[in-house]
Formats: C-alpha cells, structure tokens, sequence
C-alpha cells in the first residue's frame, strides 16, 4: 500500500461504499486499467472479500448488519473488477442471492439509485426530481441548496448536474448483465415509478412522511415534464451551466481533491 514517492496514504476503511464508488467511476470513464495495475484490482477485490457478511451481503460501513446500498454496490464493483457472476465463487452468488432475496436493487436508496442510473443499470425515472434549478434560488430560500451541511451541499451538486442530463454510460455486455444479475424480475418489467420510493428495510431509517412524498410526486408528475418543454427548457440548460460553475469552483479550490470520496469521483463523471 505505499504510494510511489515512498509514503503511505492515509487510510479510510470504515465506509463500504467509498471504494465501490470509485469503481464505477472508472468503469464509467474507461480508465479502470490506465489508473489501476492488476495489483491494484487484485487487493480491491481482497479487501470486498474480506469484509462480506455471512449472509452474503455488505453492511455500509464495516462492522454493521447487510444493507441493500452495501451490498448492491459492492457485488456491482466485484463484476467490474472482473469477478464471474457464476462459475464456482460462492461469495459472488451468494452476494447476488442476497440481492434478490430481499427484493433486488430498486431497493437500493438515493445514492445507490443515482450511481446505478449513471453505470446504466437502473433507470433515472426510477430516481425522484434532483432539480438543479434549485441552485438558481436566492440564498435566504429554505431549499437552497448552498445553505445545506457540506457533505450534502457537495453530494448533491454534480448529482443534480447529472440528472439534469440524465447522463448514463456505456452500455456495454456486462453493463447489460448486471441488468439482469441484481433483480429478481426481468429488466423491462420494473415499475420505476414504484421503485423511486422504495428502500429496503435493512436501510431505512426514517421513512418519508405524506408531506415529503406529495412534493417528490407533485415535482416528478408536473414539474420535470414542464421543465422539459420550451421555454422552461431554457431554465434547466441554464440551471446546469451554474451547477457546472459551481463543480468548477470546487475543483480549483481544492486543487482537484474536493472534499470527499463521493464528491471527487461525482465531480470527475461531471
């Protein structure tokens, strides 16, 4: 694990999802092989193993129970990594067991769903609105979302950049496998409009109250559709090129590194 010049990175090993994140990523910009060695993918896929649950799921974070979120993005970063889905590795299957069995990855939460729709094995209408418009509210408005924790404000502007576009990479063969591998009916008969409020019971921890659910729907119903039709088009274009701005701002002040993980691999899909 000691980097090139002789030092050995700070390490951050708690969350389960860091690592997958960055994996999807790559695959997405097709610089998994120029910006990892086969050491490098063997000792990813070392340490997945080594944190698997035995139910054959992953927790959020290394010591917790099986999550959907844990679970589908770690068996997702495995098959990137070049890991068969069947062929005699029991942790694989028994990973995509899991998966199925507790009612497959529309059951996944927000970031899970996001980062899915972007890998092209989940589909942006099963998301609900991330509106990038809100960038475009003056800053005393409850919802603006530079008011918000930084971890949240940082999350939530390159995801509302690429909704906005409804961004999804290459569909390649085992982009088109893992479509069928993490759910337990065929692809072309889920129900997206369903699967935007469902989350598995291993990962909820509050659930949406009526208020909440009445707003998503009243922005999913009546103000996506309107946002897509000239001339309010012209509002999302512009919405995108201040969110855009703002990614920018970022990377430069941090010289590149951004605050986080999450943000550093959403800014560099961006």
């Amino acid at each position: 694990m000691q980097a090139r010049d002789g030092h050995w990175p700070a390490e951050n090993s708690g969350p389960l999802f860091l690592l997958p994140l960055l994996v999807i990523g790559l695959y997405i910009t097709r610089t998994m092989n120029i910006i990892l060695t086969s050491v490098h993918r063997e000792e990813m896929v070392r340490y997945i193993y080594n944190h698997q649950n035995q139910d054959g799921g992953w927790g959020t974070h290394i010591e917790g129970h099986s999550t959907m979120f844990g679970t589908v993005v770690n068996y997702v970063a495995l098959r990137l990594l070049g890991q068969p889905s069947r062929g005699g590795i029991e942790l694989v299957e028994n990973a995509s067991r899991w998966i199925v069995d507790h009612g497959g990855a529309t059951m996944v939460p927000s970031w899970g769903k996001s980062f899915l729709s972007v890998l092209g094995v989940y589909e942006w209408s099963g998301n609900n609105p991330m509106p990038p418009e809100l960038w475009f509210c003056p800053s005393y408005f409850p919802m603006y979302p530079g008011n918000l924790w930084c971890f949240c404000r940082l999350t939530y502007m390159p995801i509302s950049y690429l909704y906005g576009k409804r961004f999804v990479g290459p569909i390649t063969d085992l982009v088109l496998s893992l479509r069928h591998e993490i759910y337990g009916i065929p692809y072309h008969e889920i129900d997206w409009n369903k699967a935007r409020n469902s989350c598995s019971k291993e990962d909820l921890y509050f659930p949406h109250s009526f208020i909440q659910n009445f707003l998503w729907d009243s922005l999913y119903f009546i103000g996506e559709p309107l946002l897509k039709r000239w001339p309010l088009s012209y509002i999302r274009e512009k919405s995108l090129q201040k969110a855009i701005k703002n990614i920018h701002y970022e990377d430069q002040n941090t010289r590149y590194m951004d605050m986080a993980c999450v943000e550093k691999v959403l800014n560099n899909l961006v």
